[in-house]
């Protein structure tokens, strides 16, 4: 195993063989993927928690109006 330095445009990362930089960036691409998603999947139950309480409170709403046009006969 021959050690690599990689390059990069600001800094040069420390020689290592080349299967620990494949196998570092594959495990940080892993971890920021599942960062990503968890916070995108947060958002949403969220924003689904509060679309069900808007539609909770709808529904009564409508139930409400419903029995009052049936109580006051014109």
């Amino acid at each position: 195993m021959t050690p690599v330095q990689i390059d990069l445009i600001f800094f040069t990362l420390p020689q290592a063989s080349l299967s620990l930089w494949l196998l570092g960036a594959f495990a940080i691409g892993g971890l920021l993927g599942v960062l990503l998603s968890s916070v995108v999947v947060l958002s949403l139950k969220t924003r689904l928690y509060y679309l069900n309480k808007k539609m909770v409170s709808a529904r009564q709403e409508i139930n409400k109006l419903r029995t009052s046009s049936l109580k006051d006969p014109a």
